[in-house]
């Protein structure tokens, strides 16, 4: 029986079994480092106990859990709803080149101090993994090439977006005048100002690299995972954007502490 199973297998059950495997690691990388984590946690959860149900023969637990499973699908399409377009919007478009994104990321740091020159505040994300759909939503959507000049037109004084966030995917400027959530008052930077608590807000929520210029001190500083960095001179700016962004990488931990920061404005 054995030998037969064995026999049984061919070259085309394994291809079959590769191309699900790679399915369902693809999957696993668009889902981690977001909030659908959790939700996938729960739904096999959830799967597992309906099996269980039905194994044992528990009809009524089963039944429930079957007519609560259908309704619950339409309802996690629904909830994200921003997630799933921009997961299809990565499958469908091309990995864009490195050389590209590098120029992205030259003209951002060009803007940044710019900006920061002439003390004009600025809050910038810059989506990684997580998607930044829900939050792009809350502005003017936009689907503009990254240029210095541009970023320093949505930031200019009196202009009609200076007060929101600017969301960069890729290449691109996808939104403008977003908002961000706020870091809570009683957290470890309640000192800092509305900009500095939003983009420490919006780094506890997803992996983004957010950019954040003081109009009143024309600092330059970077969050990241709930955690806010030092003041950054234009060459620092460039070099930890290119790990940061490319290798995916985490704030560095020497001068992240809030201690080993300057003093802060308390309107930024």
């Amino acid at each position: 029986m054995n030998a037969l199973s064995l026999g049984a297998v061919n070259l085309r059950d394994l291809l079959d079994i590769l191309l699900v495997t790679a399915l369902l690691y693809q999957a696993y990388k668009l889902v981690v480092g977001t909030r659908a984590v959790n939700v996938v946690r729960g739904i096999l959860v959830f799967a597992g106990v309906w099996v269980a149900a039905q194994m044992l023969g528990l009809v009524t637990l089963s039944d429930l859990l079957g007519r609560a499973g259908t309704v619950g699908l339409f309802a996690l399409v629904v909830l994200f709803q921003p997630e799933l377009r921009a997961v299809f919007e990565r499958v469908g478009r091309y990995r864009r080149r490195e050389e590209q994104a590098g120029a992205a990321l030259q003209e951002l740091a060009r803007a940044m101090e710019r900006l920061a020159e002439r003390k004009t505040g600025a809050l910038l994300a810059i989506e990684r993994r997580t998607p930044l759909g829900e939050y792009a939503g809350t502005g003017v959507g936009l689907d503009a090439r990254i240029s210095a000049p541009f970023i320093e037109a949505l930031f200019a004084r009196n202009a009609p977006l200076h007060d929101g966030g600017v969301i960069v995917q890729g290449s691109r400027v996808v939104a403008a005048g977003c908002l961000f959530p706020l870091q809570q008052s009683d957290g470890t930077y309640r000192r800092y100002g509305t900009r500095h608590r939003a983009a420490i807000g919006l780094s506890e929520v997803s992996d983004a690299v957010i950019l954040i210029v003081s109009e009143e001190r024309g600092s330059m500083r970077i969050a990241l995972g709930g955690r806010l960095g030092p003041d950054l001179n234009g060459s620092e700016l460039r070099e930890q954007l290119r790990v940061l962004v490319y290798d995916y990488a985490d704030l560095p931990e020497a001068g992240t502490e809030p201690s080993k920061a300057r003093a802060m404005e308390p309107q930024s």
